[in-house]
């Protein structure tokens, strides 16, 4: 009897172990990665293509002078590159996604310049956290790249008198753009700024969504990602149920970007979210036929331009119109 007491006991602890082992890998699988330099991507001629900035490395490059800006998220540095238009308090913020860092959106430079958004807007290109040269940190599935984003706008309001704000997001930039928007919406307001407008291009439409579909791929047990979930949602403030187009968008005029042969962030999940607000005409969807993920400005660039503009001059009219 005793043996059989010792045996269930090695049995339970040797499960217990697994079942440890198992969340910390799959919440790893999350929450980190490795993070991307710059010297990564300068030294790299397939990322440098990957980028389309095969011969670019900086602003200038585009015909932008800028200035190398380093500041704080909470404890989290910080550093991006800032186009500064002295004359105007809006400001345009381009933030990359998981894996990446500012050089993934600096082609964005040429959309800028073709539409003049540079007249109108200063352009700020961060590295948010784990990324570039900025800090190592758990971005949580763009709930940190958020709070880098918040507090990229609160730094641009104290330093240099920016009060409006497109943000401008790929990917889990993306999902971050919106959580800013949404979630530190009274912050924002309490310091007098505004986001004006979202351009959301190849987001992820539904963290717990996809976290639920990244287990099934890996063929992790549903009790694991079920704990993987609760874990995960206590570390984003229990804001997970909330991490979702569905209920981050509404309020302010957005466009949403995305590919049908998006393999990372696919077209299907975004449109369970979309179909949710369609009805909304806040909220505006170009969808392009065969790009990958990320991809769609440079298979695309003209019809991308072109929604762009559209999107800003039919929003801008309307306003005017109030």
């Amino acid at each position: 009897m005793g043996i059989v007491i010792i045996v269930n006991l090695i049995f339970m602890i040797f499960f217990f172990m697994i079942a440890y082992m198992a969340i910390k890998y799959f919440l790893n699988q999350i929450e980190k990665y490795p993070r991307v330099t710059l010297e990564d991507i300068y030294n790299s001629k397939k990322e440098r293509q990957k980028y389309n900035i095969e011969h670019k490395i900086n602003p200038l490059d585009y015909g932008f002078n800028y200035k190398e800006l380093e500041y704080y998220s909470k404890k989290i540095k910080l550093f991006g590159w800032f186009i500064e238009n002295p004359e105007s308090k809006k400001a345009l913020i381009i933030s990359h996604g998981r894996g990446a860092n500012r050089l993934a959106v600096l082609q964005c430079l040429e959309l800028v310049k073709d539409l003049n958004l540079d007249k109108e807007y200063s352009v700020f290109l961060p590295d948010l956290r784990n990324s570039g040269r900025s800090d190592v940190s758990k971005t949580f599935m763009g709930y940190g790249f958020g709070i880098d984003i918040f507090n990229t706008m609160e730094m641009l309001h104290e330093k240099y008198g920016k009060t409006d704000f497109i943000l401008y997001g790929f990917s889990q930039g993306g999902m971050g753009s919106a959580i800013a928007a949404k979630l530190f919406n009274d912050r924002i307001r309490k310091r007098g700024m505004k986001v004006e407008k979202l351009i959301l291009d190849s987001p992820i439409a539904n963290s717990k969504k996809r976290i639920k579909e990244d287990a099934s791929k890996r063929k992790v047990p549903k009790l694991i990602v079920s704990i993987v979930a609760r874990v995960f949602d206590l570390r984003v403030h229990k804001n997970l149920h909330k991490m979702k187009l569905s209920y981050l968008l509404r309020r302010i005029p957005t466009l949403l970007l995305q590919s049908k042969q998006d393999r990372a962030t696919t077209y299907g999940m975004l449109m369970e979210e979309y179909n949710e607000i369609a009805q909304n005409k806040n909220v505006n969807l170009k969808v392009f036929e065969n790009s990958g993920h990320v991809k769609m400005y440079g298979d695309n660039k003209a019809e991308y331009t072109e929604a762009v503009k559209n999107f800003l001059e039919n929003i801008n009219n309307e306003e005017q119109t109030k």
